[in-house]
């Protein structure tokens, strides 16, 4: 019997017909969670989320929540860990729970979440303030683009801000796109194009030593890229 443990969840909200892209770009079979390490991955949002997200993993997810509640995140407990609504992302903190299906072929689990906020200071104050992820990286790209790096244990989060003339501070954070870590990119690419799935070119990533590819299939419900990382 596999054992329970805490892990962290990122929440999908995504139509159940995309369990079965999901299932085919990692190889495994279709299923409402997929777990890779110490990353779980719910295809599809559960009934008390309402909205993608992330859960982290906490020892005791019951006296985390009440810290968080304390820093201004309330969370309600939803059987598995303790949720709650924030600038529209389910947030909070994931309990022990037995793993869900493992991906197959060369997908060894999720690299990093990208998120996109017009708020730097708000999001800020959620990730890091509330629920004690690490700010790693703060840059503007050359091309323009603002991105913040954010890390907490296995799970690392990537925020696209929005910014410039037009874009309302007040308005919400959002779950983007989701990169899969994999031992070999081309294989990835080979084994999806057999499958009809269209899939760029692997080229080289931002990150000195990763080679990329984005994975064009609609079916999947998120901008989706697989990464590896030499």
């Amino acid at each position: 019997m596999t054992s329970a443990a805490a892990r962290d969840l990122v929440i999908l909200d995504v139509p159940a017909e995309a369990r079965a892209a999901h299932a085919r770009l990692l190889g495994a079979d279709p299923a409402e969670i997929h777990t890779a390490g110490a990353i779980d991955v719910a295809v599809g949002a559960p009934s008390w989320a309402g909205a993608s997200g992330l859960l982290v993993a906490a020892d005791d997810a019951a006296m985390a929540a009440k810290l968080a509640e304390r820093r201004g995140l309330p969370l309600t407990d939803v059987g598995t860990g303790f949720a709650g609504p924030a600038d529209g992302l389910a947030l909070g903190y994931a309990g022990a729970t037995v793993p869900g299906a493992a991906p197959g072929a060369e997908i060894t689990g999720v690299d990093h979440v990208v998120l996109t906020s017009p708020n730097r200071d708000r999001i800020i104050a959620t990730l890091c303030g509330r629920l004690d992820f690490d700010l790693r990286l703060d840059r503007v790209q050359s091309w323009g683009v603002h991105q913040l790096f954010l890390r907490r244990g296995d799970l690392l989060v990537e925020v696209v801000l929005q910014e410039g003339e037009g874009v309302d501070p007040a308005g919400p954070d959002a779950l983007w796109g989701l990169a899969w870590r994999t031992v070999d990119a081309d294989a990835t690419h080979a084994r999806l194009t057999e499958q009809g799935v269209t899939v760029s070119d692997v080229r080289r990533g931002a990150k000195p030593g990763t080679r990329v590819a984005t994975v064009k299939d609609p079916a999947l419900g998120v901008p989706t890229i697989v990464l590896e990382q030499s």
